[in-house]
């Protein structure tokens, strides 16, 4: 039986701990990628006839022309298959990244305090409570709408907090050791999404004075994309097994579009019946 040894915890420099990795080699990965197909083309074209409240059978090049804007159902296909092939890209990018940054956190030389981990835990439930008030709900009501128990809620919360603390800690070891530093001008970059609202996002950070905790953000993403550029990664395709887990889900996600307008529609059909009482099924 291993016995697993205690890591000691890092020095504390003003209001930032120390960490040290035990390796800054390039790590090894390996990303599942998918393969579409033409059944996952078939699916999403009807998932968007249904959601359009049309059946399979009413997509022509004419339905296509009005409600989609493509000029005909093999050029929509077409641009499926592209937009498809773009998004298992972009995962695949995305896996090659988090894990790359996972096995850099297994380097990690010291243990990550508490008081870290509870600052972590503390943003993720205060982000959760904000997801929530977005729709008009608490958490707790969010929660059991989504069958989740606080219990459930609270453990996911600790162990995702643990793993974002180490996952920055190793990077913040990372970036040191390689002297890795960001230009003001790297942020709008390094913040994503739309550049006009990063650069504003730049502004209010030097107004409100947290330029330098933007930066230091921007860092640890700098030094997460250098990590994952520089590992070994093995693609491998995905098993049949594995495409045809996938194709369910797609199949049970076109069925609750359907099942949703079937619901929505039945109000309206028993309207429609005349002046008796107004029924549909819930």
């Amino acid at each position: 039986m291993a016995i697993e040894i205690a890591k000691p915890l890092p020095i504390r420099l003003g209001n930032r701990y120390l960490y040290t990795l035990t390796s800054y080699e390039p790590v090894r990965v390996e990303v599942t990628v998918e393969r579409p197909s033409d059944a996952e083309v078939e699916l999403t074209l009807e998932s968007l006839a249904a959601d359009a409240g049309a059946a399979p059978e009413d997509v022509t090049d004419e339905w296509v022309r009005t409600h989609i804007g493509a000029p005909s159902v093999d050029e929509l296909k077409a641009s499926l298959v592209r937009e498809r092939e773009r998004a298992v890209a972009a995962r695949a990018d995305e896996t090659r990244l988090s894990r790359a940054v996972a096995k850099l956190a297994e380097r990690l030389g010291q243990k990550v305090p508490d008081d870290e981990v509870a600052r972590y835990r503390s943003l993720l439930l205060r982000t959760n409570e904000l997801d929530a008030g977005a729709l008009g709900l608490s958490l707790d009501d969010l929660l059991r709408q989504l069958g989740t128990s606080r219990a459930e809620f609270e453990r996911n919360l600790d162990a995702q907090a643990t793993t974002m603390a180490e996952h920055d800690a190793a990077l913040s070891a990372f970036a040191s050791e390689r002297k890795l530093t960001v230009d003001e001008s790297e942020i709008p970059y390094l913040v994503g999404g739309d550049p006009a609202r990063a650069r504003q996002l730049v502004e209010q950070a030097k107004r409100a004075g947290t330029l330098e905790d933007l930066r230091a953000q921007c860092l640890t993403s700098k030094a997460a994309r250098v990590v994952a550029a520089e590992a070994t990664c093995v693609y491998v395709d995905e098993t049949p097994e594995e495409a045809a887990a996938r194709l369910q889900s797609m199949r049970d996600a076109l069925s609750a579009i359907r099942e949703r307008g079937t619901q929505e529609s039945a109000p309206a059909s028993s309207k429609d019946a005349g002046d008796g009482p107004n029924l549909h099924l819930v």
